[in-house]
Formats: C-alpha cells, sequence, structure tokens
C-alpha cells in the first residue's frame, strides 16, 4: 500500500510524543508542588553553607572564614545559628584570632545553648585559655564540658584535659576512649603518654610504667613519636631510678637516640646510671659525648663539672684537674656569650628582624641564605627551650601580625599621592588630552604603515612560489599586528569626554587617609607596648642561663682551687719526708 504524499505518520509520532510529556508533567507537577518556597530557601540556603564546610574540613580555614562571613551579611540562617558561630570561632581560633574567637564563645555561652553546641563552645574557649598561658581559666572552661561531647571533637578533647592534667573521671573515661575511637587517630600516643605521666603524679607507678612502656614501643612511626618514645624511656629510666633499679634505668636509657631532642637528658641520666652500678667507662663515654656540645645546654654544664668530679673518685687528680681548667674556660666563654646575646636583643630593631628570620635563627642550614643583619649565633643556642613556651609563641604570632599590618599601612599611606591624583579632575582632563594626542598620532601611524604593506604585498606578486613562501609568515604576523593596532585606536577613538570623578570620591579617599593614619599610630602603639614584652621573655631566659653557668663556672674554680691546694701540700708533704731522709 502505498503513503499518500507528506508522510502522514509525522502528526502522529508528533502527537504520540505530545501525549508522552503531557504524562511525565502530570506525574512531575505533584512533586514540585509539594515543595514550598521556604522549603526551597532552606535548601538553597543548605548548599551555600556547604561551601564553608568544604573549606572548613579541608582546613582552608581562610576560604571558610570569608564564606562563613559572606554568607553571615546575607542572613544566611546556618551562618547566623549557633553552630555556625562556634564553627566561625574554631576556625578564628585556628587563624590566629583569638580576641574576635572570644567575643563569640563569650556571646553563646552567656545563652541558653543545646549541650553538644555548648560542649564545643567550651572546648574552643579552653583551648584558647590555654594557648595564652591562662591554665587556670582553661581548666574551669574544660570542666564546664558535661554531657555529650561532639564526636569529631573527641580525641582533641582528652588530649587538651591530659595537658590540664585533670584527674578523676576523666582519666577513667580518657582510659576507655583510648581502647576504642582514638585508637587511631595521632593523638593516642600523646594521650598515652600524658596518662601514664598522670598516673605517676597519683603514685600508681604501675600504671604509668605500662603506658610508657606502650608509647616507647611505636617510636618508629615518625620522627614526632621517636622523640615521644625518648621521653618515655627517660622517664621508665627515671622510675627506675626511683626504685633504685639502676640496671632496668641503665637497659631503659641505653635506647634512647643520641641525636634526638633528649639525648642530652638521656646521656647526662646514663651516665648517673653507670656511676651507680660503678660503671665508670660507661659514664666517662656518656660524660665525654656531652662535653663536646654547646655549653648553652644544661645538661652540658653539669656534665663538665661531673666529669672532672668523676676522675676525681677515680683517683685522677691529674685528668681532674685538666678537666675543671677546661671546663673553667668554657664556663667563662659561655657567660660571655650571654652577655653578647643581652646585648644584641636590647638593640632597637631586633624584636622585628628577631620575627622577620625566626625560620632562619631555629635552622642553622638557613643562615647564610637568609642572611641575617644580627649575629643570631650567640642568642639562638640559649632560646631552644624559650621556643616550646605558649607565652613566648603568641608573644611572636602577635608581634608578626603587627609587623604584616605596619606594612601594609606604611604601603596605603605611602600611595596617598597617587590616590590624590586619581581623584583630581584637572589631572583626569589632561590624561584625557594626550590620550588624544597619542589615538591621533597612532591613527597616522596605522595608515602609514597600512600603506606600506600594501606596497610589501604587491612587491611580493612578482616573486617566484618558492621565494613567496619565505615572505608567508612575515605577512600574516604583520597583518595581525596592524588588525591589533586599529582595534587598540578604535577602542580609544570611543572615548568622548574624560572621566570626572565623583564629588563624594575626594571625600572618602580624605577619609580612608584619616582613617589609614589612625590604624598607623594605633598599630605604632600596640608594637611599642608588646615588644618590651618579648625582650622581658628573652632577657629573663638568659638570666636563667647566666645564673646557671655562673654556678657550675664557681664550682670549677673552686674545685680547681681545691686540686691545687692539695697537690701542693702533697708536694710539700714529700719535701719535708724528703729533707727528714736527707738529714
Amino acid at each position: 500500500m502505498k503513503l499518500p504524499s507528506g508522510n502522514p505518520m509525522k502528526p502522529l509520532m508528533l502527537l504520540l510524543i505530545s501525549v508522552f510529556f503531557l504524562s511525565v508533567n502530570a506525574v512531575a507537577n505533584p512533586v514540585l508542588v509539594a515543595y514550598s518556597e521556604a522549603e526551597i530557601e532552606q535548601q538553597r540556603q543548605q548548599l551555600a553553607y556547604g561551601e564553608v564546610l568544604f573549606h572548613y574540613y579541608s582546613q582552608d580555614y581562610f576560604s571558610a572564614l570569608i564564606g562563613q562571613s559572606y554568607l553571615r551579611h546575607q542572613s544566611n540562617r546556618l551562618a547566623l545559628s549557633a553552630d555556625g558561630r562556634v564553627l566561625e570561632g574554631g576556625m578564628l581560633l585556628s587563624y590566629g584570632v583569638a580576641d574576635e574567637a572570644y567575643t563569640i564563645f563569650d556571646q553563646l555561652l552567656a545563652t541558653n545553648q543545646p549541650e553538644l553546641t555548648a560542649n564545643r563552645a567550651w572546648y574552643y574557649l579552653a583551648k584558647l585559655q590555654y594557648h595564652k598561658s591562662n591554665n587556670t581559666a582553661a581548666l574551669q572552661s574544660l570542666s564546664n564540658v558535661s554531657g555529650n561531647i561532639p564526636a569529631d571533637l573527641h580525641p582533641q578533647y582528652h588530649y587538651l584535659a591530659s595537658l590540664l592534667n585533670i584527674s578523676g573521671l576523666h582519666l577513667t573515661a580518657a582510659e576507655g576512649f583510648l581502647q576504642g575511637a582514638l585508637k587511631d587517630t595521632p593523638y593516642y600516643p600523646y594521650l598515652v603518654f600524658n596518662i601514664a605521666i598522670a598516673k605517676l603524679r597519683q603514685g600508681d607507678t604501675a600504671a604509668a610504667a605500662r603506658g610508657l612502656h606502650e608509647v616507647a614501643a611505636i617510636a618508629g612511626i615518625s620522627v614526632e613519636t621517636a622523640v615521644l618514645a625518648d621521653r618515655a624511656r627517660h622517664g621508665l629510666a627515671q622510675i627506675a631510678i626511683g626504685n633504685k633499679n639502676y640496671a632496668e634505668a641503665w637497659f631503659q636509657l641505653q635506647d634512647i637516640r643520641t641525636t634526638g631532642l633528649y639525648s642530652n637528658r638521656g646521656l647526662l641520666s646514663y651516665a648517673w646510671a653507670a656511676i651507680k652500678l660503678k660503671d665508670f667507662n660507661q659514664a666517662v663515654a656518656a660524660l665525654m659525648a656531652l662535653d663536646n656540645r654547646s655549653i648553652a645546654i644544661a645538661e652540658v654544664q653539669e656534665a663538665k663539672v661531673l666529669l672532672g668530679h668523676l676522675y676525681e673518685q677515680q683517683k685522677a687528680p691529674r685528668m681532674a684537674l685538666k678537666h675543671y681548667l677546661l671546663a673553667e674556660k668554657e664556663f667563662k666563654h659561655g657567660v660571655n656569650l650571654v652577655n653578647q646575646a643581652k646585648a644584641i636583643i636590647a638593640k632597637q630593631d631586633v624584636p622585628r628582624e628577631f620575627v622577620t628570620n625566626l625560620e632562619a635563627i631555629m635552622d642553622e642550614s638557613d643562615w647564610y641564605g637568609s642572611q641575617p643583619t644580627v649575629d643570631y649565633s650567640k642568642l639562638t643556642p640559649f632560646l631552644i627551650d624559650l621556643m616550646a613556651s605558649n607565652a613566648f609563641q603568641e608573644t611572636l604570632r602577635e608581634l608578626a601580625d603587627l609587623y604584616a599590618i605596619q606594612k601594609n599601612l606604611n604601603y596605603w599611606h605611602g600611595q596617598k599621592q597617587q590616590h590624590l591624583l586619581v581623584v583630581n579632575n584637572r589631572d583626569s582632563i589632561k590624561a584625557y588630552n594626550r590620550v588624544r594626542e597619542v589615538r591621533d598620532s597612532s591613527r597616522n601611524v596605522s595608515e602609514q604603515l597600512a600603506e606600506q604593506f600594501a606596497e610589501f604585498n604587491l612587491y611580493t606578486l612578482v616573486l617566484e612560489p618558492e621565494q613567496k613562501k619565505r615572505f608567508t609568515a612575515l605577512q600574516q604576523s604583520t597583518g595581525k599586528q596592524l588588525v591589533l593596532l586599529n582595534s587598540r585606536i578604535n577602542q580609544l577613538e570611543q572615548l568622548k569626554k574624560p572621566y570626572v570623578q565623583l564629588p563624594e570620591n575626594k571625600v572618602l579617599v580624605t577619609d580612608t587617609h584619616r582613617r589609614i593614619s589612625q590604624l598607623q599610630q594605633r598599630t605604632d602603639g600596640y608594637i611599642r607596648r608588646l615588644e618590651p614584652v618579648m625582650r622581658q621573655l628573652v632577657d629573663a631566659e638568659l638570666d636563667k642561663h647566666l645564673d646557671r653557668m655562673s654556678y657550675y663556672w664557681a664550682q670549677a674554680r673552686l674545685a680547681k682551687a681545691r686540686l691545687y691546694d692539695t697537690t701542693l701540700m702533697t708536694l710539700d708533704q714529700a719535701k719535708q719526708g724528703q729533707q727528714a731522709v736527707d738529714s
């Protein structure tokens, strides 16, 4: 059967497709109607806040804070909620903006909040206070955490509690979590160590030893855990020494690395344990290893005096005198180094250079690359312990922020004349006239170049095909450049009149310059108040070194004088004995 022209099947297909889409819409429309505008808006806000959470869990706190601030100004419910504000405070704390974080936590905790939200806020507040070296307030804040704790805060909470030495029920709860959720977290070895130390302070040496043995067994995981393992072995040695089990102490001290952070304490304790075991050769070996290290280290200072004393006990007065003389020389040099360091820190620009070159002074291999202007080699060895102080770290961080703010303010203050030139209408007219002159000149040059390019193309027409190929790339490149030049000229020709600044722009620029000057004065004032604090902290640390080295220096001189007197008395007795024999 022949179909009529026009294909009557086409309208039928269109009808079937229309019926299909109508049936789909009939099913889909009730679903769409089920969502109200409020629910759609709620989902939209959740989707927008998801970006903040993504950056938060990626630990990109700067991007997360920007998103949080933007959504808060857009009245996003999640950003304005108590949980959102606590999250913002925690990010501010991680980013170092402590004062604003404290304000957020203080406002939230002044009102009734759900248990999980309040516990999160109390934890962050305790963490802030701990890093401010206010352990009493931190302990009080952490004690307010009760009931359920957010799952993601369990490891951090127990770790902070162990640092603050919360005892009693917390230790029991923490030990339970150690075998469960905290087992695979990075906090696990540190929690085990802190709980073991807490048990030791409570007098439970057996439980403390079990915890320290567990920490010592995980030494190979990373560099940090290796240092922690050294501390654990040193703790086990101290427990053994307290029980007068010097053999066990000596065994534990043998496994402490001789180049790690705790190698100095390990070597000195090793020497004392060997002395108790009457193994003087091992003690001398450990003390000789310490004797070659920096005089700024407390264990080295004690080792220098102990080494001479050990030779005295071995009835080797000449060797003892030799080491006392060397120790006296070293202590004199050390005291001079401390005095030089105190003179350096008293210089005017040292705090700024200290913060700027912080990595250089803590990493000897980088000193030559950064070229600090102060001889930090005389300052660095005495600040190793101070660098571990929360108060000192907080001071350095705040000074670094102030220096960065001061640098930015000085830059914008230096741009003052440039800003005034921009808002000056007369200069805009002059600039417009210069642009118009350049435009007219460029148009003339463009026309001349176009004529020369056309002549060049005519010349190439008479060339052989092989010769033409040599000029093809040049023709194409020149043509593109001419098109680009004409495009720029056309854009300049669209400028019909000079841009006129709005009257309020001048007022805005003037007000901004005034605020910059005010902020400069405030920042300079903060720096003047904070720099002496840093100097005081460094001076106090240097005074500790000075007092300790002066004490050991005096001990070395007294021992030297005692040996001289003993030697002279021995010579006098020998002389008198010889005279008696001769007579």
